[in-house]
């Protein structure tokens, strides 16, 4: 049980943030986990739609589907299982990816566990394209986080781009930009089937007011050709290759692909000089990301993240472990926070203007054993939907319908 004694001011961290947010001169960069698309509400603004799956939404939905397919359900299982360990209890689909992709890359390994070359590369295909079919939606037509996300990116005025980075799949950042006319870099450049630029990527000449946006596990519109190079196509033509997380590849071969290309330019962002970064819908159960957000913190101890979780901090041991190590690492939970390593519940405040949808990032707590209405604050900028309302409320952004 995580101790959680009320020793933090919940709307002092949140004014924090804010002046992190405001200060033009630091470098600012956005980490926008799984949960994002869960922030997508309906248009009362009420409620999510669910619009796409997180990982564990998409790990179940992929077993459903295989429900019928028994020879590739059966490798599934048996990936599942294998995957399982005293730090991986509940395998999603990536670790079954790691896994089938590691097993198909030796040497000589056409049968491994009663499981043949064939139907792991079927699963592999199987698996990819069932991630295509769910997470290849458009945005809805009335105003939701993403665009409020992409207008506020588009009245920014900052000495240095923004940079978004996403283990995420979709495309949901691409169309929102492009839709509000937000200029962006995402390391392909041409027209009719963009490809992948490495020295672009590096050298970073592209203008400031350019977000870059990182994708970090892949995209569906990712492609990769038999000469083992990328470009970028949507929707994938029958037979293409989508490039979905890549980290199965040998070194050689993903030093000239994005993938180690997209972590270079994380790690890279923390040896610049006081950078701030937003950690939103992630839930650190991706232990190689955690150690590239880690060892950036711990390099550079001028670089704070403000890691928003929308959830009780009970819920969260990874993150709250995360933060125990770092005194730059400030986790903002539903019920409690990490701020300077120091792990506590939120100090009772005046709630009265915080209720959900006014953009002040704060909502009521609930009610005390006995029933009777608290003084306790809950922070909700961990919810997509409450973060971007916040953006927009507290910067001026303008948003129309």
């Amino acid at each position: 049980m995580i101790k959680r004694d009320p020793i933090h001011d919940l709307q002092y961290q949140v004014r924090l943030a804010r002046e992190a947010l405001r200060s033009e001169k630091r470098r600012l960069g956005f980490f926008l986990g799984a949960g994002c698309p869960l922030g997508i509400y309906d248009k009362e603004e009420l409620t999510s739609i669910k619009h796409i799956p997180d990982v564990a939404g998409l790990t179940s939905a992929i077993e459903a589907k295989l429900a019928g397919e028994e020879d590739l359900l059966e490798c599934w299982n048996k990936l599942t299982a294998s995957c399982k360990s005293d730090k991986c209890k509940i395998p999603n689909v990536e670790h079954v990816l790691t896994q089938l992709r590691t097993i198909c890359a030796l040497k000589g390994a056409s049968t491994v566990n009663g499981m043949t070359a064939e139907n792991l590369h079927k699963l592999d295909t199987r698996i990819c394209a069932i991630i295509v079919s769910l997470v290849d939606k458009p945005l809805p037509e009335y105003i939701n986080s993403y665009k409020r996300f992409a207008l506020w990116v588009s009245q920014l005025e900052r000495t240095y781009p923004l940079e978004v980075f996403t283990p995420n799949y979709d495309l949901l950042i691409e169309e929102a930009f492009e839709k509000n006319k937000v200029p962006y870099f995402d390391g392909f450049v041409g027209a009719r089937e963009p490809f992948f630029d490495l020295a672009a990527m590096e050298q970073d000449k592209i203008p400031d007011r350019w977000a870059r946006l990182w994708k970090l596990h892949g995209s569906i519109n990712w492609i990769k050709q038999s000469d083992v190079s990328v470009f970028r196509c949507h929707p994938p033509k029958p037979g293409q290759q989508v490039m979905i997380y890549p980290s199965h590849l040998k070194y050689e071969q993903s030093r000239r692909l994005p993938y180690l290309a997209m972590c270079d330019r994380l790690k890279a962002f923390f040896r610049e000089t006081n950078p701030v970064i937003i950690l939103c819908g992630y839930s650190f159960a991706d232990e190689h990301l955690n150690e590239l957000l880690l060892d950036g913190l711990r390099g550079n101890r001028s670089a704070h993240c403000f890691a928003l979780i929308y959830s009780k901090l009970e819920n969260h041991d990874q993150a709250v472990r995360c933060a125990d190590k770092l005194s730059n690492i400030t986790l903002l939970a539903w019920d409690g926070a990490v701020v300077a390593t120091r792990c506590g519940g939120y100090k009772e405040s005046d709630a009265a203007l915080a209720t959900k949808g006014s953009g002040m990032a704060l909502e009521k707590g609930p009610p005390d054993a006995d029933g009777k209405e608290t003084h306790n604050t809950r922070c909700c900028l961990g919810d997509f939907h409450h973060l971007c309302l916040f953006l927009e409320t507290q910067f001026g952004v303008r948003t129309f319908e």
